[in-house]
Formats: structure tokens, sequence, C-alpha cells
């Protein structure tokens, strides 16, 4: 497969931590839009952390462990790297520099959907990618409808990508595990939930 013919995933977010809704996004996205690989970029220092972000190289420690071995997953590290407030407009800049004639395609959450027009540099972000939206629980039709149409009129390129909700949020997965409560290691991969139990990220 030529670099021209790429079609390249991009699944980013804090990943803190990743869970298995995050790899099960990934699996469908890769199956209904032919994409050739899915590329997992965790953040690195977003513009808005919250106090319960773990350490970047933690959260790419669990990115790893959870894709290995997956066929077509990947993990970039571009934004753990980077020093200084990440943004996604230089990440896909430098993503475009590596594979200057594959088609991007960043791939997020319904909610996500709603902000996009917050995001530093929204025109050059639509030039630079097409969005494949995955709706999540609690989010309307009309209202992520209406907003991909107002964002469509601006340039941007954005499909919907349809699959059943999953009820798990890294919200979740950090609540389960500081309370100590059984079957929170059914939310993550065995991999990850080992990395939980040998490094006190989310415990109180």
């Amino acid at each position: 497969m030529c670099a021209e013919d790429l079609r390249l995933g991009v699944l980013g977010g804090s990943f803190n931590p990743i869970h298995n809704a995050h790899l099960a996004i990934a699996e469908r996205a890769m199956e209904a839009f032919a994409l050739e690989k899915v590329l997992f970029l965790p953040a690195g220092n977003p513009p808005h952390k919250p106090e319960s972000l773990a350490d970047k190289r933690s959260r790419l420690r669990m990115v790893e462990l959870a894709v290995e071995g997956r066929p077509g997953f990947e993990v970039c590290d571009l934004e753990v790297a980077r020093e200084g407030v990440t943004y996604t407009v230089d990440t896909l800049r430098e993503l475009r520099a590596l594979w200057p004639g594959a088609r991007l395609w960043y791939i997020i959450g319904a909610d996500t959907l709603l902000e996009l027009h917050t995001w530093r540099e929204p025109e050059a972000v639509f030039a630079l990618c097409g969005f494949i939206v995955c709706a999540r629980p609690g989010w309307t039709d009309g209202e992520a409808k209406e907003c991909a149409k107002r964002l469509r009129a601006q340039g941007a390129d954005i499909r919907f990508l349809h699959m059943p909700g999953m009820d798990i949020s890294s919200t979740r997965v950090r609540e389960s595990v500081g309370r100590g409560e059984a079957g929170a290691e059914a939310l993550v991969s065995p991999a990850v939930w080992a990395y939980l139990r040998a490094n006190p990220l989310y415990r109180r």
C-alpha cells in the first residue's frame, strides 16, 4: 500500500486510561471506513488539563499495552514527546509531513464534535483531515447533525459512525479503580488492568 493510497485513522484523546470502548470504536471505524491503520494518539499537555489527568508517560504506556498485538493499531507519541501545550492542528501538520499523500480521518465522539469550533485554527484542521464521529450515550442525533451541517459549510468533511453504545468511560474506570470495585477489570484490557494494579494512578 503506497502512502498516496493510505487511509489513516487517528484516535486522539487523554486515554486516562484507555478502555475497551476506545478499542471497539477503532475496530469499527477501520471496518466501516476501510482504514488501513489507526494511530492511537495520547494527549501530552492539553490546553484544558483536568486535575485527574495521569502523567503522560503512564497514559502512553497503557495505550501501548492495550494495542499490542492488534493488527492495524499503532501508537503515536507525537503529542507526548512535544514540550509545552499540545494542539491538534500542530499534530495534524506533523502527521501530514510524515504521510504527505495519506487521507487522514480523525475519530472523535459526538461531544467533541460540538466543541470543534473552539479548537485552535479550526479551518486549518478541516483542511488537514476529515472526521469520523461516533455517537455517545446522552447525545441526540439532531444536535450532532445540526452541528455537522454548520461545520460542513466551513469546509469540514464529517461522517458518522453507527455502532451500539458502550457504557464505558475513562471516568467510570478511574472511579471503579479508586473505589476498588469488583468488575473494574472488565472495562479495560488485561494488560492495562495489570498496569493499573501495579501503579497507583487512580487509587484514593
